[in-house]
């Protein structure tokens, strides 16, 4: 395999899944998600959606048992940093060559939540989940440096729904997760929004449907696409299956609620595949991935 072709750009992968809840099969093979032909990316970031929540033996039986399907896809990678919101979780794999050029390296994460208008209080907070202790829905982010270069990744589960109310309900969350979401550096001395970044990369399940007249919510029903762009879409609905079929579950409309979206400032990054894969179907929804190439613009 090859990396990307300049020494000064980065390759990345980025791989998208929501899992309902279940636990990945133990023969389950990750390389027609996670791998791509020819070209071994710098940067893996892998995004995990509605991981089970029961008990906490249980949490860490998720994440163990996905940290160990990772490291076996991905033999000549590193973890270098991950983060989780319940459901939610992120991991970053560098390329073990790599990964000590990697610096200022934070975390973030923000529950969602609901704005409520009442007649004594203009906006009111409510966080989602049982009994305010589990938000089931937000973002969790990891920022880093690389190659002179600030990478900003955030990995999102937005509300589901298919009526009016549920659409603006994604849209206030998308817009508090980019008002509000804050990285702090370890010694508390440095943080950084989500603006303060040459990339950014946005994806997870987003949740925009497909309309009764067959809109794409998230193209036509909000502004997100002025500010972030996604290469054309060329595979089918990521949502919603029967598990372990290829058929989809008709009591919904089926949507690419999973996305992948991302956008530079003062460098340039080119899309090369945006792609799902059918061989992995155990959860209603599809795994997703892209491949991106970014590079600093030369003054």
């Amino acid at each position: 395999m090859t990396e990307a072709n300049s020494s000064s750009a980065l390759s990345i992968l980025i791989g998208s899944f929501n899992i309902n809840k279940r636990y990945p099969p133990s023969d389950i093979n990750l390389s027609s998600w996670l791998t791509y032909p020819s070209i071994t990316p710098h940067i893996i970031a892998i995004g995990l959606q509605e991981l089970p929540l029961t008990f906490t033996f249980s949490q860490q039986k998720s994440v163990y048992e996905w940290t160990q399907l990772l490291e076996r896809t991905l033999p000549n990678y590193q973890l270098l940093s991950h983060v989780r919101l319940n459901g939610i979780i992120l991991f970053i794999y560098i390329q073990s060559s790599h990964i000590n050029q990697c610096s200022s390296i934070a975390t973030a994460k923000l529950p969602t939540v609901n704005f409520f208008k009442t007649k004594i209080i203009k906006t009111k907070f409510l966080f989602k989940g049982f009994m305010n202790i589990y938000g089931n829905k937000g973002s969790v982010g990891i920022r880093f440096e690389l190659n002179q270069m600030s990478l900003c990744f955030l990995n999102c589960h937005l509300s589901a729904g298919e009526n009016s109310y549920a659409l603006q309900l994604r849209n206030q969350q998308y817009s508090l997760i980019h008002q509000h979401m804050l990285f702090k550096s370890q010694c508390k001395k440095f943080q950084w929004n989500i603006n303060n970044h040459n990339g950014v990369f946005l994806f997870g399940d987003l949740n925009y449907r497909q309309t009764e007249t067959n809109q794409d919510e998230l193209q036509e029903k909000t502004d997100i696409l002025k500010t972030y762009s996604e290469f054309k879409i060329q595979f089918p609905p990521t949502y919603k299956y029967k598990p372990n079929t290829n058929s989809y579950d008709l009591s919904r409309r089926s949507s690419w609620t999973d996305r992948i979206l991302y956008r530079n400032n003062h460098c340039r990054i080119q899309s090369i595949n945006y792609w799902t894969t059918s061989m992995i179907r155990f959860s209603d929804h599809r795994p997703i991935a892209k491949l991106f190439f970014l590079s600093r613009l030369i003054h």
